[in-house]
């Protein structure tokens, strides 16, 4: 069963950008968006769809893990299903090579980078603008300018921890740029319904362990019993299905290799039904890898190899030290330039010193996150009409973690809950009418740290909110605001400062101050996580 590496691009970055003066070109990595635009968030009747208030709640799987083994099947597909003809067109700018579907420009053999725009303004010198290459790279001297760079904006920072969600109940997905928590990627058939996992629960336990095994040396958690809440930053693998349930061409799973996973938000899939759970578990594995900068190998005992079957391999894991990766049609389609930091030259890979060079070592994250809101002040007064620019400041010892922005009214009506997936740490609000307003800046890191801040702020004067009716008596000063009172349309509390919320999925809210023993952790990898409570 040959195994498939592809990358995803969205189509207004995929095209390769002119050669730079060492004569190599570079494609821009599609998982980046270098400049982040302000959030706008329109409340007037007219807004676009983009620009309305969003409740961003998690919607509930149609089925439970424990419902697996009665979607149990025993035959594989082995024709595409009528509903979902695998010859769907890929993206613009993608293009298929036998199993493989990478940008267009990575055939000929383009280099990608975090931002090919900036990568031809650094000149030759491999350290510019980047970090310290000495403490990254065996070979800092070969690596080419816009490798490594990283991504600088709060969340981006390496080391990272990191999350793997392993979705064995399917759902609906639709074609659009990466993001894991809003069920978009780039080889989705739209509006399509991902089968379930048809291999039964006692099988999805065992593959789970078995990835969860694959990752033990960083600190990048495999869960699967519950998915993670939008704000956090995680890889979700679709298991089960048949490649005829994406627009991907025949393969046993498919993933978008993002150099250095600058995404964090990726989707993969792993056509894995009733295969060995060691295989299902290698197949997963190398999609995850791919989603986190790996390509294809020649080493044997590589999760990364290129072409192993069901009969082979065994257990498999990330292997150590350079080996040859594979090209296809005489072209590489991994990571050149990270590969060059790693072995000197391109067409080699080291699989776990890609992974050390952005991930942390496996340990206990003890440091929570904290987030400040810049502006507006606590206390603040606006005109009707007025746009009211809200900044944060996220702040973590690791990379990894996400925020979001949960505005209230003045009765306690959550109106906002949206997640900042573009990391703009800015949030334009217009149209707001005369009312007061809590506003609240949510963080989460990988170790469900939770902390919030809040400020209050007024729009309109205190006569206009006698004469529409609002609240004229809220609280204000440090953390303050409306006392919350639970919302009687979407059953969700309020998040003033200072009381235990039950936002985002159920996960407990803390002011400024660790969670206790009651809110419980997620459990990692084979546990799977539980849920907070109030």
């Amino acid at each position: 069963m040959a195994l498939v590496l592809a990358a995803t691009a969205r189509p207004d970055v995929a095209e390769a950008a002119p050669p730079d003066p060492g004569g190599s070109a570079v494609v821009q990595n599609p998982s980046i968006e270098p400049v982040a635009d302000p959030v706008v968030i329109d409340f007037s009747s007219d807004a676009r769809p983009e620009h309305r208030p969003r409740i961003d709640r998690d919607r509930p799987a149609a089925i439970r893990f424990s419902d697996l083994d009665a979607h149990q099947r025993d035959v594989e597909p082995s024709e595409p299903v009528p509903h979902a003809p695998w010859a769907s067109r890929l993206p613009e700018g993608l293009a298929q090579v036998g199993g493989m579907v990478v940008p267009e420009a990575m055939l000929d053999g383009a280099t990608m980078v975090p931002d090919a725009a900036t990568a031809l303004t650094q000149g030759t010198d491999p350290q510019a603008g980047g970090p310290d290459l000495n403490e990254i790279c065996a070979f800092p001297d070969e690596v080419p300018p816009g490798i490594y760079d990283y991504d600088h904006r709060p969340g981006g920072e390496t080391p990272r921890f990191h999350t793997v969600y392993l979705n064995f109940l399917g759902g609906v997905l639709n074609t659009g740029a990466e993001n894991s928590a809003e069920n978009l990627s780039n080889i989705a058939i739209s509006g399509h319904m991902f089968p379930v996992y048809a291999g039964g629960e006692e099988r999805a336990i065992a593959a789970a362990q078995a990835v969860a095994a694959d990752f033990e040396d960083w600190a990048v958690r495999v869960v699967y019993l519950e998915r993670p809440p939008k704000v956090l930053p995680y890889t979700m693998v679709m298991v089960g299905g048949h490649y005829s349930d994406t627009t991907a061409g025949p393969s046993g799973g498919v993933a978008p290799l993002d150099c250095e996973d600058f995404g964090q938000r990726n989707v993969c899939y792993a056509f894995q039904n009733n295969s060995p759970a060691t295989t299902q578990a290698n197949v997963i594995s190398q999609e995850i890898g791919h989603t986190l900068g790996l390509g294809h190998t020649t080493a044997s005992d590589s999760v990364m190899a290129f072409g192993y079957d069901n009969t082979q391999p065994g257990d498999l894991g990330f292997h150590d030290g350079c080996v040859d990766t594979i090209q296809v049609q005489g072209q590489s389609a991994a990571c050149v330039g990270v590969n060059k930091c790693h072995c000197g030259v391109g067409d080699q890979q080291d699989d776990k010193a890609t992974l050390f060079a952005t991930f942390a070592p496996a340990g206990v994250d003890v440091v929570e996150p904290t987030i400040a809101i810049v502006q507006p002040p606590d206390g603040a007064m606006y005109e009707e009409g007025e746009t009211v620019r809200i900044e944060f400041e996220p702040w973590d010892d690791v990379g990894g973690y996400g925020w979001k922005l949960l505005v209230e009214n003045g009765a306690g009506e959550v109106l906002v809950d949206q997640v900042d997936y573009d990391r703009a740490m800015i949030f334009d609000l217009t149209g707001l009418p005369p009312d007061v307003y809590t506003i609240t800046a949510y963080i989460q890191d990988h170790a469900d740290h939770i902390v919030t801040a809040s400020v209050t702020i007024t729009v309109g004067s205190s006569e206009a909110l006698d004469d529409s009716g609002g609240s004229d008596d809220a609280g204000s000063g440090s953390g303050g605001g409306t006392q919350g009172e639970d919302s009687g349309s979407s059953g969700d509390t309020s998040a003033s400062a200072g009381q235990d919320t039950d936002l985002d999925d159920g996960c407990g809210c803390t002011t400024g101050a660790p969670p206790t023993a009651a809110l419980a952790l997620w459990l990692l990898g084979l546990l799977g996580m539980a849920r907070r409570r109030r």
